[in-house]
């Protein structure tokens, strides 16, 4: 298999370049899964060592809405009612 797509690749020009797409292709994609898998498992070791979910994240996993607050209601907030 190895000498036919050799003898391909050397045959000519367009079968050096269809051969040299069909292997950067098949590396990007070895290298995108290896990579997709190694943050996946970083992400496992994190949730379990710190939790589920971050104090920055809500149940589902989304952002918590930041409370934009004026001076005067920050204030009103910490008198006693």
């Amino acid at each position: 298999m190895a000498e036919k797509l050799i003898d391909i690749a050397f045959s000519g020009f367009w079968g050096f370049v269809g051969v040299s797409l069909l292997l950067s292709g098949f590396m990007a994609l070895t290298l995108t899964f290896i990579l997709k898998m190694w943050s996946r498992f970083m992400r496992m070791i994190m949730v379990r060592k710190h939790g589920w979910p971050p104090q920055y994240l809500d149940a589902d996993g989304d952002w918590k809405p930041i409370i934009k607050m004026t001076k005067e209601e920050i204030i009103e907030s910490f008198r006693e009612k």
